[in-house]
């Protein structure tokens, strides 16, 4: 009996990684969670790289990167909308506490909707499993 020597099954192992369809799903998972990180820069190249992997991927997979798209829109249309909000407010020199506190809250839910949509769908990656319906708000 002969043992394969360790550098080999070390190359088989990696080139079943990069064979897996999930790998480009799991990756783009992973830039959504770390967007607030990098002020939307990794969401948007997260979304980039799922309009071009979609083509290829199989159907089971497609619906996440659907889903990954729609959250991207999800989460980004708060943030702009809280951008447009911030910058009337520091034209204006409003100071009003309540104003700044309302829009605070609009972004911690719009990382905690981003987030959680991010886990839950790599969660349902790692399982093998398609998203249920990946056209709804919370799937």
């Amino acid at each position: 009996m002969t043992a394969k020597p360790p550098a080999e099954t070390t190359l088989s192992g990696l080139k079943a990684l990069f064979a897996d369809p999930r790998l480009t799903a799991y990756l783009n998972y992973l830039l959504i969670l770390f967007t607030v990180m990098t002020f939307g820069l990794t969401a948007l190249l997260a979304m980039l790289v799922a309009n071009f992997a979609e083509d290829k991927a199989p159907d089971w997979i497609k619906g996440h990167y659907q889903f990954q798209k729609r959250t991207f829109w999800y989460g980004i249309g708060p943030v702009l909308l809280n951008a447009v909000a911030y910058t009337f407010v520091q034209k204006n020199h409003i100071t009003a506490p309540v104003i700044t506190t309302l829009m605070l809250l609009l972004l911690l839910f719009c990382l905690g909707y981003t987030v959680g949509r991010a886990v839950m769908g790599f969660n349902h990656l790692l399982h093998q499993r398609p998203i249920p319906n990946p056209k709804a708000w919370l799937a």
